[in-house]
């Protein structure tokens, strides 16, 4: 019978093969989950292990999904999103570590005042609302996203973290069933345009759900745009609208925030120094 070390020797040099990033982490990612151990780490312990047939079986198919360019988190079935597991399947995007940035820039802007009502547009998952759920324990939250599909996950992670209580979950396009105001309206909306989606990595562009990468527009603005424009109606005075964006749409953005009425408006840099984030604040809304 093959050890563990043979198998995830063998395994390393079949993603090698494969030209993929990282074949180690992988295999061992893999192998890990293929077995049943709750991390990777734990297969050191185990390396002179015989495998019999049975495990085998588990482990290759897992094995050929890697392979044929699904993400890991989808085989695991859930992603690290600051430092708490997401259920994350093909109905919802994986969480970036850039999106932990939002929720960092979010607790500065609000760190002398918390805000008591939030909506989260086009949750997907969830990470974004649960996150602020633990970050302001007082607040309300309302997060809304027009694929139940997405919404059948968020709901599940909010039961499995203790938080379903916190949050309404709301099937709308954007805005168009929400309805009372809030002090902070935050979306990690569609943002990519054609030709960046085209160029993106094959597991992004096959695997995860289009709609929740892409959107219309020459640099992928109009879901931006559509936000910015119907957001201002759903703000308190002083609220804030913050939004996860591409690296092309800060003029545009800046442009329409000022003939809207929205102040204070600010991009920040991801801690690459890439344009990310975008915060407008409305002093004379509602």
């Amino acid at each position: 019978m093959l050890t563990i070390l043979e198998v995830l020797e063998r395994t390393t040099t079949f993603f090698e093969g494969k030209g993929m990033e990282n074949p180690r982490l992988n295999a061992e990612l893999i192998l890990a989950h293929g077995l049943g151990l709750p991390q990777r780490m734990d297969l050191y312990m185990q390396f002179n292990r015989p495998l019999e047939d049975r495990a085998l079986e588990q482990i290759r198919p897992l094995v050929k999904r890697r392979a044929g360019g699904e993400p890991v988190q989808y085989i695991e079935g859930k992603a690290s999103f600051i430092g708490v597991d997401f259920k994350v399947d093909a109905r919802v995007l994986i969480p970036r570590p850039e999106t932990e940035e939002l929720i960092e820039h979010i607790a500065e802007k609000f760190e002398s005042s918390a805000p008591q009502s939030i909506l989260d547009l086009g949750t997907g998952s969830g990470v974004i609302a649960l996150s602020l759920c633990r970050l302001f324990p007082q607040a309300r939250i309302t997060a809304s996203d027009s694929s139940m599909d997405a919404l059948s996950v968020a709901c599940d992670n909010a039961a499995a973290q203790g938080l379903e209580e916190r949050v309404d979950f709301l099937e709308s396009d954007w805005l168009t069933a929400i309805r009372g105001t809030f002090d902070l309206i935050v979306s990690n909306p569609p943002y990519l345009s054609e030709s960046e989606l085209a160029l993106s990595a094959t597991e992004v562009r096959e695997h995860e759900p289009r709609c929740a990468l892409a959107s219309t527009g020459e640099n992928g603005e109009d879901c931006l745009l559509s936000i910015l424009r119907g957001s201002i109606s759903y703000l308190n005075r002083g609220g804030v609208l913050a939004m996860e964006t591409g690296i092309h749409q800060r003029d545009i953005l800046m442009e329409e925030a000022g003939k809207l009425g929205y102040d204070s408006c600010q991009q920040h840099a991801d801690h690459s120094g890439r344009d990310r984030f975008f915060f407008a604040e409305c002093s004379a809304c509602s």
